[in-house]
């Protein structure tokens, strides 16, 4: 190589490097992935080996979200693609920008070998499609595509080792960030000025630190209540006045919703909304960095552009609204007592969340699983910021909680971590507590343990269905964690949680404990919640 050329492995681990990326996460097989981790140790980003590709995907898509820079994951071809597959939809459907770098087969194998083989292409395109995302090329200009923010897409790479070795320019130029769209504001102007009673919808579009301060002094000029997705939690503060709880497109908001003569969504990417029709009819205002298509709506005005810019020039013609802040204080209300239903017991999901939430005085990020449990977790968990809860709300994939809490606690390893987990969806990913061990990492898990699959049981019973086998032995979860390395808990009584919670709050390291949970009130959740 001359001192204008250098290998494309060597300026790609360093282009990453310079964009923000400190570790990647995977299983290697023995050919590029090999190669890769040896360049990516020459620029000093470290690998994590972890116990299976999808939890890798995760991990780097969970990196990537907070450090907003590139994640990256690696695997081996075959097997190792497919297992990685389920993180691959999370990162496309969570929005999430992790590339995937999978060995692949030559051509001249292909002639003679069917052992492990798979259409690699066809494994991987319809899942980027679903992101509006594409396979990339072992080429500078295609990295550099994938770079421009915002990013919040996946993309897969299949380098020969060739690709990796190919002199390419020691530099390539940059992209500047996408200019702004202008804005067309009359529409705005005019469906603002009509509105005495506004609500602000926020979703995980508007999930970034850079958003939040644009977002609020939006909201503190209108005065309106604000609904945050699951994503979106933390983009305004639980305790500030404005916020009045969760919109999932379901039952429990629709007392704030159809309260309003206008709806401003703030970044709702429609991926986040349950299986139900729009039940509004006041007009919406669609504020977005993209369009989605389907949507489950037809907005009157849409604004599509870099939410930060548009928030601003939004917040300069909007003005207070009728609401009061009482009225605001009862709406919350109405959302946390009805979260609160069927959570009286000791051992309630909502009494475990509340305990955590203070023993560990809200300060670690917390990681949800899907399953039963979130409905408490992303009620009663305090978020004072965007991504201060992380959650799967576009795939919405069990097994997520613990990958996400290691990649959040490598990232911020001082505040650390909190998995809130079922049994099934820790299950599914149990092999990443050897990973939690391997790096020592700053996390608790709490494992929601009723011995069955709660959420789809409750459905089952709903439609006067037979027993199914969706319940099961209880494992013992934390006799598993030690044999990791873990400090764990089992706990049964309420005395015997808090007792556990103190000495996890005040420990370090990967902790667990077991909380054998009264699941008696997640059906009168699920009611409150949906309808």
């Amino acid at each position: 190589m001359s001192a204008q050329t250098t290998s494309f492995l060597d300026w790609f681990a360093a282009r990453l490097k310079t964009a923000g990326l400190e570790r990647a996460f995977g299983v290697p097989g023995g050919g590029t992935s090999l190669d890769l981790m040896a360049g990516l140790r020459n620029q000093g980003i470290d690998t994590v080996i972890t116990a299976r590709e999808d939890a890798a995907m995760i991990m780097a898509g969970v990196s990537g979200v907070l450090a907003q820079a590139p994640g990256l994951a690696f695997s081996t071809k075959g097997p190792g693609l497919a297992s990685a597959s389920n993180g691959l939809a999370s990162a496309a459907l969570d929005r999430m920008p992790a590339l995937l770098i999978s060995e692949t087969f030559g051509e001249e194998e292909l002639q003679f070998l069917s052992h492990q083989v798979l259409d690699q292409n066809a494994l991987v395109d319809p899942i980027l499609e679903k992101a509006g995302a594409e396979r990339l090329a072992c080429d500078q200009a295609a990295v550099e595509n994938w770079l421009r923010p915002p990013m919040t897409s996946p993309s897969v790479m299949f380098p020969a080792a060739s690709d990796l070795h190919n002199p390419v320019p020691a530099s390539s130029p940059v992209s500047g960030e996408p200019p702004l769209a202008d804005l067309g504001l009359s529409l705005t102007a005019g469906l603002l000025s009509q509105s005495s009673n506004p609500v602000v919808v926020v979703g995980l579009e508007a999930a970034q630190t850079s958003i939040a301060p644009s977002l609020r002094a939006l909201v503190n000029k209108l005065g309106a209540p604000v609904l945050c997705t699951y994503m979106a939690k933390g983009c305004v503060a639980d305790d500030d006045p404005h916020y009045a709880g969760i919109f999932t497109g379901g039952t429990i908001e629709q007392a704030c919703m159809k309260a309003a003569d206008l709806i401003i969504l703030v970044g709702l990417d429609p991926v986040e909304l349950i299986r139900k029709p729009w039940a509004y009819d006041a007009p919406v205002l669609d504020l977005c960095e993209q369009a989605h298509d389907p949507h489950y709506l037809q907005p009157a005005a849409r604004l599509e552009g870099p939410l930060a810019e548009t928030l601003t020039k939004v917040a300069a013609i909007a003005a207070k609204s009728d609401w009061r802040i009482s009225d605001i204080e009862k709406l919350k209300f109405g959302f946390l007592s009805g979260m609160a239903e069927g959570g009286e017991a000791d051992l309630s999901s909502a009494a475990v969340v509340k305990a955590t939430a203070k023993a560990f005085d809200g300060q670690p990020r917390l990681c949800v699983d899907a399953g039963a449990h979130m409905f408490s977790a992303c009620a009663f968990w305090p978020a004072a910021a965007p991504r201060d809860v992380l959650i799967s709300n576009g795939l919405a994939t069990m097994g997520f909680a613990l990958p996400a809490a290691i990649a959040a606690a490598l990232h911020e390893p001082d505040r650390g971590a909190i998995a809130m987990t079922g049994d099934g969806g820790l299950m599914m990913c149990l092999g990443e507590l050897k990973t939690a061990a391997q790096t020592g990492a700053n996390i608790t898990v709490l494992v929601f343990n009723d011995a069955r699959l709660s959420l789809i049981d409750i459905k089952r019973e709903d439609r006067q269905m037979p027993d199914m086998g969706l319940s099961w032995t209880p494992p013992d979860f934390a006799v598993i964690a030690r044999g990791f390395g873990f400090d764990a808990w089992r706990v049964d009584t309420a005395a015997g949680f808090d007792d556990a919670l103190q000495e996890a709050a005040t420990g370090s390291g990967p902790r667990l404990i077991d909380i054998r949970i009264d699941a008696s009130g997640y059906r009168d959740q699920m009611r409150a919640l949906r309808g």
